[in-house]
C-alpha cells in the first residue's frame, strides 16, 4: 500500500471511529457530519469524499468491528470452544474506561442505538454480510457445524453477551469492570447449564 493509500485508509478509519464514538457517547443526535468531522480532524467536505452520510460511516465501522472480532477468535487457543472464545472476548473488552471501541460490547451498544435512533439502520442482509467472517470463525471452532449452525451459535452467544452488557450498564454507579465480567460469566454459565 502506498503512503497516499495508507493516509486515505487512516482518514476513512478516523471518520468511522469518530461517528461510532459520538453515537456511543452522546447518541444519534450528536453524530452529525459537522461533529464527526471535527472529532476526526477533517472538514465536512473531506467527510463527504469518503462517506455519503453518518449511517454509511457507521456501517464501515461495524464492518471493521466484525472483522476485528473474527481475528480475535482466530488468535485464541484452538482448544477453546466457540462459547469460551466469545465469552473471553466480551470479558476482555471490559476495562476501567468502559469498553474497547473495536469490541463485541461496542457492537451491542451501537446496534441498540442504531436500531433506535438511525434514520436508516443496516438491513438484515447487510448485517449478515458484516457477520460472515464471525460465522466462519465460529464454524471453524465447532467441528461439523454448518454455516447455519454457526449462525445460530453466534446469535445465541451474541444475545447472552448483549444481555450481560445491558445488565452491566444498568447497574448503579459506581460499577466496576469486575461487575460486568461477573455478568458475562453468568450469562454464559446459563447457556452451558441449559442443555
Amino acid at each position: 500500500m502506498s503512503l497516499r493509500e495508507e493516509k486515505k485508509a487512516a482518514t476513512r478509519r478516523a471518520i468511522s471511529e469518530a461517528a461510532a464514538a459520538l453515537l456511543l457517547e452522546e447518541g444519534a443526535a450528536a453524530a452529525t457530519v459537522a461533529r464527526v468531522s471535527e472529532r476526526a480532524g477533517v472538514s465536512a467536505r473531506t467527510f463527504h469524499n469518503y462517506f455519503a452520510d453518518i449511517d454509511e460511516a457507521l456501517e464501515e465501522f461495524l464492518r471493521k468491528v466484525f472483522a476485528t472480532i473474527a481475528e480475535q477468535i482466530a488468535a485464541l487457543p484452538g482448544e477453546l470452544s466457540a462459547a469460551e472464545v466469545i465469552e473471553a472476548i466480551i470479558i476482555d473488552a471490559l476495562n476501567e474506561d468502559g469498553f474497547e471501541l473495536y469490541s463485541a460490547s461496542t457492537l451491542v451498544l451501537i446496534g441498540d442505538r442504531a436500531r433506535a435512533e438511525s434514520a436508516a439502520p443496516p438491513t438484515e442482509e447487510t448485517m449478515r454480510e458484516f457477520a460472515s467472517p464471525l460465522v466462519e470463525a465460529i464454524r471453524s471452532r465447532t467441528p461439523g457445524a454448518s454455516a447455519f449452525d454457526a449462525e445460530v451459535l453466534l446469535n445465541t452467544y451474541g444475545i447472552a453477551g448483549a444481555t450481560a452488557v445491558r445488565a452491566y450498564l444498568a447497574l448503579p454507579e459506581p460499577r466496576t469492570p469486575d461487575d460486568g465480567r461477573a455478568l458475562v460469566r453468568r450469562a454464559f454459565e446459563v447457556l452451558r447449564d441449559m442443555r
